[in-house]
């Protein structure tokens, strides 16, 4: 236990010992001696004052220096604070798609779990998991779902999670250490991972493990692309050939053979405005990649995954999953004139629309630059565990229990005064 205001306690023993020292001061009547002119002296008690050895009135004694040092010991505010150890440990393991080998990433953290350090589980990808406090960390490693799909990591989710978690473990250590077993790419790190990053008032120990490639080659196309289509320079440079795996651009609703290529693990590009002659400007965006041009609009079912938005937020391209592939819907018009199909930002957004499904797409980026990594890093000691902790307290009765303690005090000290009469009552009987 400890007291947030210690000075109130002091106040308290001064004050008591103030009480201590007015007790040792006796008043008694003077001794009566027979004088002729006693008939002068007025009719009433007099009382003379001296120090004394010993207290009088031990009882009233001891119930004021209760009262002052039980109300005293309230105000100094008493909470209870729980065992520190040296040093806690959050571990943080990724198992989003930027692992090449999550059995790697496993085998690192059960490694590093094996010293006796108390240690807190996050497994995460594009969400977030705190394991690690029920079934125990080396259980939880055990129990950790598997990679999901395309899903990249989000850092500023991470950071968000892990400085909640060190603000409960904080309070029970002197310094928290946090440890990221993950490659760290440059995808898994957005705009504000690094104020959010700044939260952490310590170092974040990296223990790097291998990422997945972030090349790959674009799947084949399942036919050959015209050579006056307008989206030719976009697609000129792609392999042609026919395989269960290929992208198959289509004109219209797909027929049965488009359909076998999806089920058996194909791509089916259903882009019906190819050369349309009636557009106005319009915005669409991919990502990160955004296109202002004159385009035309058509209207598609919503249902599905959206791949790319008009300006309105509305869906300008959406994905279905259909067997082992997916059905894809695009609707884009591209104007038959013009130079959009030769700008890089549009040919981006093209082949992001004839690329493999994205339930098992993988683009994990590249791991981030040396000093990035060195930034994100940060300072050469670990966290603090009172920096981290939004208090130390821990919510306990004791304080109203003192404060009834010193108004039971004070009514039994007021009906004890008053059964001894006026002050000195007792001194002079």
């Amino acid at each position: 236990m400890t007291f947030l205001a210690p000075w109130a306690l002091l106040a308290g023993v001064l004050a008591a010992a103030g009480v201590v020292a007015l007790h040792l001061v006796a008043r008694r009547r003077p001794a009566s001696y027979p004088l002729p002119t006693a008939r002068f002296v007025p009719d009433r008690r007099t009382l003379v004052s001296r120090a004394s050895r010993r207290p009088r009135d031990l009882l009233l004694l001891l119930l004021r220096v209760l009262l002052i040092l039980s109300a005293a010991a309230a105000f100094a505010r008493p909470v209870l604070t729980p065992r520190r150890s040296a040093i806690a440990r959050i571990l943080l393991l990724d198992r989003s798609a930027a692992v090449a080998n999550p059995a790697e990433a496993t085998r690192r953290a059960r490694e590093l779990v094996s010293d006796g350090v108390p240690t807190r589980l996050i497994a995460f990808d594009s969400a977030v998991a705190v394991l690690g406090e029920e079934l125990g960390v080396l259980d939880s490693l055990d129990r950790v779902p598997p990679t999901h799909g395309g899903r990249v990591a989000s850092v500023s989710a991470l950071m968000a999670a892990a400085r909640r978690l060190g603000s409960e473990i904080g309070a029970g250590a002197d310094s928290v250490e946090l440890t990221l077993v993950s490659p760290l790419t440059d995808r898994e790190v957005d705009a504000a991972s690094d104020s959010i990053r700044a939260l952490w008032p310590g170092r974040v120990r990296l223990v790097p493990i291998a990422a997945t490639p972030a090349t790959r080659a674009m799947p084949p196309l399942g036919r050959a692309v015209r050579a006056e289509d307008v989206l030719g320079p976009a697609l000129g440079g792609r392999t042609v050939r026919e395989d269960t795996h290929a992208v198959r651009l289509v004109r219209g609703e797909p027929s049965g053979a488009d359909s076998a290529l999806a089920r058996s693990g194909g791509v089916v590009v259903r882009w019906d405005s190819i050369g349309t002659r009636t557009a106005v400007p319009l915005a669409v965006a991919m990502g990160d990649d955004v296109v202002v041009a004159t385009l035309a609009r058509t209207s598609r079912d919503s249902d599905g995954v959206v791949l790319a938005r008009w300006a309105d937020g509305s869906p300008a391209a959406i994905e279905r999953p259909l067997g082992e592939g997916c059905l894809r819907e695009v609707a884009i018009g591209v104007p038959v004139s013009g130079d959009l199909p030769l700008s890089p930002t549009f040919q981006r957004i093209v082949n992001g629309l004839t690329d493999a499904c994205a339930s098992v797409r993988v683009d994990a980026g590249m791991p981030l630059d040396s000093a990035r990594r060195a930034a994100f890093i940060g300072p050469a000691r670990a966290a603090r565990g009172s920096a981290l902790a939004n208090s130390a307290e821990r919510p306990t009765p004791i304080t109203s229990w003192l404060l009834g303690v010193a108004l039971a005090c004070a009514l039994l000290e007021l009906l004890l005064r008053r059964s001894y009469g006026e002050p000195g009552a007792a001194e002079a009987a």
